[in-house]
């Protein structure tokens, strides 16, 4: 088992004065992803929740629809170059005929996410498919302002390694009453979504009332997650984009941003949303 830190000998610079001392930083390791013995990504994050996130990644990019089409999982462990590189590989075995060139995986929606961000013409051709498009789960009634306004919090209390040595990103799923089921967290904002949906997928949870706070900027990837995840609403207490907000209205999503200091922003179907006037 990969620790997700490591301490490390630092010199500590201030106004005067300089000592040597002990830091604890967070551990990146290579996630490689193979599907039916096909690689399909290498993947930088933090040694932990690596099943969730090889299963979330799969599901999130179209290669397999749920957990079910799974018939064997095998995780490898392996350490390079005196233990400086750290390596780990996920072995997905499905009915899923990939093919050498990936014919059958071409009819999919994917999404091939580098660390900017890119919108596939798979994808846009597919979106623009009305009647295509997934819904998201269903909501009991409207979300209250208060509610929202607490998962910051409560995301907070959740980083023990965020709170220990810093340096992460994370990501929470929460009931409709602001209720922390589950939360992850990486190097990556993308990975911290997609251990959340390999989380769901292995524990059959619906995305029916389900809303999902990210310490993360909500981009087009992202939004691009939640959608796949058919979670109705992504909260972040950073910015989004422009791209992130017309995927959010043409999904239905409700995409909330700079949920932070007792307000936020409603980018896309607002009408999810009760007793906005009560932060104001």
């Amino acid at each position: 088992m990969i620790k997700p830190s490591k301490k490390v000998i630092i010199e500590r610079c201030t106004e005067g004065s300089r000592d040597t001392r002990k830091d604890i930083i967070p551990v990146e390791m290579l996630l490689t992803i193979f599907l039916n013995s096909r690689p399909l990504s290498n993947i930088s994050c933090l040694p932990d929740g690596e099943i969730e996130l090889a299963i979330g990644y799969l599901i999130n990019n179209g290669y397999i629809k749920s957990h079910n089409e799974i018939n064997l999982l095998r995780l490898c462990e392996k350490q390079i170059k005196n233990r400086q590189l750290l390596s780990m590989s996920v072995m997905v075995e499905t009915d899923t005929e990939t093919g050498s060139d990936n014919e059958a995986l071409t009819d999919k929606i994917k999404f091939i996410s580098p660390g900017c961000g890119s919108f596939d013409d798979i994808i846009m051709s597919k979106i623009n498919q009305s009647g295509k498009i997934k819904k998201p789960g269903v909501t009991p009634g409207l979300l209250y302002a208060e509610t929202i306004l607490g998962l910051a919090g409560k995301t907070l209390k959740s980083q023990d390694l965020k709170n220990k040595f810093g340096g992460l990103h994370s990501a929470a799923l929460f009931d409709w009453n602001g209720n922390c089921i589950k939360a992850y967290e990486d190097i990556g904002r993308h990975n911290c979504i997609d251990k959340i949906s390999g989380f769901m997928a292995t524990r059959k949870i619906s995305p029916d009332s389900k809303l999902v706070f990210t310490t993360g900027r909500i981009s087009l990837d992202i939004v691009f997650k939640i959608y796949m995840m058919k979670i109705p609403v992504i909260i972040s207490n950073s910015s989004i984009t422009h791209s992130a907000i017309f995927l959010a209205k043409k999904t239905q999503i409700t995409a909330i941003g700079y949920a932070r200091g007792g307000r936020f922003n409603i980018y896309s179907h607002p009408s999810r949303i009760k007793n906005i006037q009560s932060i104001e």
